[in-house]
């Protein structure tokens, strides 16, 4: 009896364990949540956020693709933003994270819910070594209200603040019969896409042509780039044939406001146009012209443009043989540049500055080749200063060394100052012992060439 009752806790126990070594291994894992941004009830029409953030151990070697989803009943799109990078710590593991927000405006109420989203990218699983991985999105849900009043729940606009400014080319009241007025309508909308912003209404009255250009659509940034509204630029062109006085309607738009609860209205005047009789049109009471005569051909003026003409391919000819001869030169002193010391030596600072190890192993390998400092351990025991010895010897042992090492971060700032010094000994060293330039490597058969000089 007492080994059938201990049974229970026993399988407790295993459950327990599997449970607890699989949320571990877990941990290790990439991942991705999402987030409702937008607090407080939506309504259909306005205009919310959802945060998509993926994780992964160490860092990133590739950034996430996140895609542009369908979402039936509601338009979706992403604001070209730069991702939001993040830091997280899971059960003591660190990981890495990248935000992308999406900006979804539902047409109608209702129960909506993300479609599947798979996102991939490239991650340092193994620190140094390009781990491809993808992580699907869970399912966010969000429930869409009615607006109060609106029929069938879609008011047409939900923003948080609407404004509508309108101008004019010249002053409505003076025109003639034949004069075009040009009137240009602004709408503001706090919390909606520009494309989601209504047409206005830019009609003109009987007897009158309009001309509407495309609108302008683009958006309104915060000093730190965040969008802060929408803005659609409408122009219409007004040509008025006959004299008489027109009214212009106003403009209005109706949206309703989910911070008040209440639909308001947004409205830009009308203007009444007086159009004048046109001015008279003149007579004519001298006699007509007579037809132009026919000029004779003109060989001087002919054979000076020619000559100007010859003088210019000339100039442009020899402008084109200096200009090959100058790229030529400042091709061949920036390959030099490009393969020089200096150059290679500031791949190796610019590896510290960024904290990238991989970079900095190759910047250095490469410039103690050049420079014939290899192995490169006996260049730093004779020129660096202890701290910079120690800095770098902790870099190697964070880069080649155990699994435990690699969580104790090198002093970068040190090394590089450390380089930067050691580099400057040598260079001093150097030019006490001769002249000869530092990217120079010696002749591959020197004896062979001065047989071959001789013959010569």
């Amino acid at each position: 009896m007492s080994a059938l009752s201990g049974m229970p806790r026993l399988l407790v126990w295993l459950v327990g364990l599997s449970l607890w070594l699989a949320g571990h291994a877990l941990a290790d894992n990439p991942f991705a949540r999402a987030t409702l941004a937008t607090k407080g009830t939506i309504y259909a029409g306005q205009q919310i956020e959802i945060d998509i953030d993926v994780f992964v151990p160490n860092y990133f070697l590739t950034p996430p693709q996140f895609p542009l989803f369908d979402l039936r009943g509601a338009v979706v799109t992403m604001p070209d933003d730069r991702g939001l990078n993040l830091n997280e710590t899971v059960d003591g593991e660190a990981f890495s994270g990248i935000r992308k927000t999406y900006v979804i405006t539902p047409q109608a109420a209702g129960n909506y819910a993300l479609p599947t989203i798979v996102i991939p990218f490239g991650y340092a699983a193994v620190p140094g070594q390009t781990t491809q991985g993808k992580v699907t999105v869970p399912r966010l849900k969000f429930t869409v209200e009615a607006v109060p009043g609106g029929v069938g729940g879609t008011p047409g606009v939900t923003a948080g603040e609407i404004t509508i400014t309108q101008t004019f080319d010249r002053d409505p009241a003076g025109l003639h019969a034949g004069d075009a007025l040009v009137r240009t309508v602004t709408t503001r909308a706090a919390g909606l896409a520009p494309m989601m912003i209504p047409e206005p209404s830019l009609k003109a009255p009987e007897g009158v042509q309009v001309y509407q250009h495309d609108p302008a659509l683009s958006e309104e940034r915060t000093p730190r780039g965040e969008i802060a509204a929408g803005l659609r630029k409408d122009t219409a062109t007004y040509v008025f044939a006959e004299p008489g006085t027109f009214s212009l309607a106003a403009i209005t738009l109706e949206w309703f406001n989910p911070q008040t609860g209440k639909t308001e209205t947004a409205e830009a005047d009308g203007a009444e146009v007086v159009v004048g009789a046109g001015p008279a049109t003149k007579v004519a009471i001298a006699p007509p012209a007579p037809p132009p005569t026919k000029e004779p051909f003109d060989w001087l003026w002919w054979g000076i443009a020619m000559a100007t003409v010859l003088a210019v391919a000339i100039v442009i000819q020899f402008a084109a043989n200096l200009f090959g001869r100058l790229e030529t030169w400042i091709g061949a002193a920036l390959s030099r540049k490009a393969q020089s010391e200096e150059t290679a030596f500031r791949h190796v600072l610019d590896a510290c500055r960024d904290h990238d190890r991989a970079r900095l192993d190759a910047a250095l390998d490469r410039w103690s080749r050049k420079t014939g400092n290899v192995p490169l351990a006996k260049w730093f025991d004779r020129f660096a200063d202890p701290e910079a010895r120690v800095a770098f010897a902790m870099h190697r042992k964070n880069r080649y060394g155990t699994p435990q090492s690699h969580h104790e971060r090198p002093d970068f700032s040190r090394l590089r100052s450390g380089l930067k010094s050691a580099r400057r000994r040598w260079l001093d060293e150097f030019s006490d012992d001769g002249d000869e330039a530092l990217d120079e490597l010696p002749e591959l058969n020197p004896v062979f060439d001065s047989a071959l000089r001789q013959i010569r």
